[in-house]
């Protein structure tokens, strides 16, 4: 069934085109929400996603949704409006890093969106908590007029990240680093202080304390925990952009891309319920629809891992649990390129409260519209200054 259900989308390095990137062109013109779920680290990935918000944006679509911070999606914002220039200067900058657009493939992919968006717009919504840009928020927060209280308490609060910084620095010990060390009560602190800030501080400030909430949890071993609130954090963030688009009167078309697992609908493999549980339910109550597409990498694939010693990424090959349980539509694969199976098709197998099917199958199949297999893809490269 899912051999019957494959297409074939051609890749020539430059542009895709043939029956799926049809396909996935008619359905999201269709969709007020596409979701692209991804396995991150794939260069095609960003190329892909780019040239569909290109199309896409015929036809209404003018927010990306990305795995950064709300202010932190700001600045990247103001910086790809300079083009790739604009973001290499920030993106290599000490402390102004952004997860996953170091990756020369996914800045490319922040520039042309930016250039396809109408420039009175913000581009880029930020939904996600900050893990290396704590340094370049917080040097917002300190050119913004504030009480002397809270200029003191704003000090001990940079004074505590840069120093943790330096010691990562010192002992390659990613453990070290603000975001995953840091103490949450000094960014309270600052907020005590500070009871009338506005709104870009009160965001700043919020993004700050819930990542090092989200990480402390991580470190002291909750890790469920750490995951709920994680993905708490997130479907707030989409509603707050969400719901001020409505109060406004606007209802853009909104494209998502960040990793698979925040974009599947039902219970994730993180088992807690994210974006791409809370995006349908939106769809359903304002009468629209939402396309769900998961890209993995195929059987013989490289992707980017991110090395947090060195602060880098390096190829390697797509292991062996990227295909643990989904070995039937890895095997519908073409081999000379990439394939996309429609998963709608195959639920009626699946369904009948059958119990002897791979968890994982089951979960892709029905959290996922379709999914992606890039047999032969490349990894993404570090960002070139």
């Amino acid at each position: 069934a899912a051999k019957a259900s494959r297409m074939k989308l051609d890749f020539d390095g430059k542009a895709f085109s043939g029956p799926a990137w049809d396909t996935l062109v008619a359905e999201g013109k269709a969709a007020q929400f596409f979701l692209l779920g991804e396995e991150h680290g794939i260069a095609e990935n960003p190329k892909l996603a780019a040239q569909l918000f290109e199309t896409l944006a015929k036809d209404g679509y003018s927010k990306l949704v990305i795995e950064v911070s709300p202010p932190m999606a700001a600045a990247l914002d103001e910086s790809a409006r300079k083009g790739m220039a604009g973001l290499t200067t920030q993106l290599l900058s000490p402390g102004a890093s952004a997860a996953f657009f170091t990756m020369q493939q996914e800045a490319e992919m922040l520039m042309r969106v930016r250039a396809a968006v109408p420039a009175d717009q913000q581009a880029f919504w930020g939904v996600d908590y900050e893990v290396g840009g704590d340094r370049l928020l917080i040097g917002k927060l300190k050119a913004m007029p504030k009480p002397k209280a809270a200029e003191e308490a704003l000090a001990t609060l940079e004074a505590a990240s840069e120093a943790a910084w330096a010691k990562y620095a010192t002992e390659k010990n990613p453990g070290l680093i603000f975001t995953f060390s840091g103490d949450p009560a000094l960014v309270r602190a600052v907020r005590d202080v500070w009871p009338d800030c506005n709104a870009e501080a009160s965001r700043i400030l919020t993004t700050l304390e819930e990542t090092l909430e989200i990480n402390r949890l991580w470190v002291t071993g909750e890790g469920f925990d750490s995951n709920v609130r994680r993905s708490t954090f997130i479907r707030t963030n989409f509603l707050a952009h969400w719901q001020a688009e409505r109060a406004a009167g606007r209802m853009p078309k909104v494209f998502a891309k960040m990793g698979s697992s925040h974009l599947m609908r039902g219970r994730n493999s993180t088992e807690t319920y994210d974006l791409g549980s809370l995006v349908p339910e939106l769809a359903t109550m304002a009468g629209v629809k939402t396309l769900q597409v998961a890209i993995m990498p195929g059987a013989t694939s490289q992707v980017a891992v991110f090395d947090p010693v060195a602060w880098s990424y390096t190829p390697a090959s797509a292991k062996d649990g990227y295909t643990k349980g989904l070995e039937p539509l890895y095997a519908a694969a073409f081999e000379d390129g990439f394939t996309l199976i429609n998963l709608r098709l195959l639920r009626p197998i699946l369904g009948g409260g059958r119990t002897d099917v791979e968890p994982e199958l089951m979960r892709t199949v029905y959290g996922y519209d379709f999914l992606l297999l890039m047999t032969g893809s490349t990894p993404s490269s570090n960002l070139k200054p």
